[in-house]
């Protein structure tokens, strides 16, 4: 049994050392077969190692450009904080000596000046002057002395620019004209009134010419304080000449 699976194994064994050089001579004339797809990209690598430094470069002079056109002027910025109060410098030069004034006389001076108060309780009539009959400062020496009112009135005698005031008291109400008679004009009128006791004033600049009267007149329906410490007052003086 032995030699028989003996015998039949070297007889395959010779079968096939004639076959094969028959197939490999047949294999080397064949035609080439189709490109095969080709495969994914595998994974990025590792860093490499770091290189050596390299050579220095060449030295060379920054390239400048041309200058260009100058640009529009832009529009004002706006304003800064207010600064700090500086520091107040040195002081001047003193000034030359002015030339002396000429000496003051007043009593060579153009002056109309008056002030009076009224002196009386008696009540005045309506559309008629009041009279202020009595100086508010007497005691003035002579060249000080204001004028004196004829009936409660100023009239004019140097021509010029004027003010007066006049302040009365009064209960409940008081209405006052302040007139100029030359002309038979009311130049202001004044209404007041309240629930008790009331002071009212008025004011006004006049020019004047001479001749010109000035007084103050109440109108109908006043009730004016008459009692002796309560004072009405009318006041007059010349700002300036104008002759």
């Amino acid at each position: 049994m032995a030699l028989q699976w003996l015998s039949c194994s070297t007889a395959w064994l010779l079968l096939l050392a004639c076959i094969l050089p028959v197939d490999a001579q047949s294999c080397t004339g064949g035609i080439p077969g189709i490109p095969g797809i080709p495969g994914t990209h595998g994974p990025n690598g590792k860093d490499g190692l770091k290189g050596a430094k390299g050579d220095p470069g060449e030295a060379s002079q920054p390239l400048r450009g041309q200058k260009g056109v100058q640009g529009l002027q832009g529009p004002p910025g706006r304003f800064g904080i207010k600064g700090d109060v500086g520091l107040p410098g040195p002081a001047g030069h003193q000034g030359q000596k002015g030339e002396k004034g000429r000496p003051f006389n007043p009593s060579n001076k153009q002056k109309s000046i008056f002030s009076m108060k009224r002196g009386t309780s008696n009540l005045p009539e309506f559309n008629t002057a009041i009279r202020f009959n009595s100086e508010i400062l007497p005691e003035l020496e002579p060249q000080f002395q204001g004028e004196t009112l004829v009936n409660g009135t100023f009239e004019c005698t140097i021509k010029g620019v004027y003010f007066f005031s006049y302040h009365v008291s009064a209960k409940t109400r008081v209405c006052l004209k302040l007139m100029k008679a030359s002309e038979s004009n009311e130049l202001m009128m004044l209404c007041d009134h309240a629930d008790g006791f009331l002071v009212t004033s008025g004011s006004a600049v006049l020019e004047l010419e001479p001749g010109d009267q000035i007084f103050v007149e109440p109108v109908k329906y006043n009730s004016l304080v008459t009692q002796s410490s309560t004072s009405h007052t009318f006041t007059g003086f010349m700002i300036f000449p104008t002759a």
